[in-house]
């Protein structure tokens, strides 16, 4: 259950084919563009670690956790597939070479496919124009422009 000071959803594509460990975590790392970033900027993308646990003992911790586990380990979870993630953020600290180290991850309790606004070519994936869909349905009460 999530703690509500501490919700995390966030959307992005998947760096690098997941992995998972122990047969019990899925790890894997998340790109997001940030909103608002100038597109010629060199800082206009984040990356976060994404930690799933998908077993409590030999069971699945959730129906989720068993689509996730199957969807990695049948080739359809991997790298460039967009997703949604809800979960917390965890800080996790250790010491290296007597330094102390942090980092924060996100914990997902759940992770599902996002849509994709753009198709593979990089073409909008609305293939009809506003014009052609006013004339298709001239009976719509909608507005051809908000």
């Amino acid at each position: 259950m999530l703690d509500a000071k501490n919700v995390v959803s966030i959307s992005g594509g998947v760096v690098s084919d997941p992995e998972i460990i122990n047969e019990k975590i899925a790890k894997f790392r998340l790109a997001v563009d940030y909103a608002g970033s100038e597109k010629s900027s060199q800082n206009n993308s984040g990356y976060f670690e994404i930690v799933y646990y998908l077993k409590e003992g030999s069971d699945f911790a959730s129906k989720n956790a068993q689509f996730l586990h199957s969807q990695i380990t049948g080739g359809k979870l991997k790298k460039g597939s967009p997703v949604q993630i809800l979960g917390r953020l965890v800080q996790e600290r250790w010491t290296q070479d007597n330094v102390n180290r942090s980092r924060v991850v996100i914990v997902a309790e759940s992770v599902s496919y996002a849509a994709s606004n753009f198709s593979k070519t990089g073409e909008s994936s609305d293939s009809a124009k506003p014009s052609e869909a006013s004339a298709s349905s001239s009976n719509s009460s909608v507005p051809n422009q908000f």
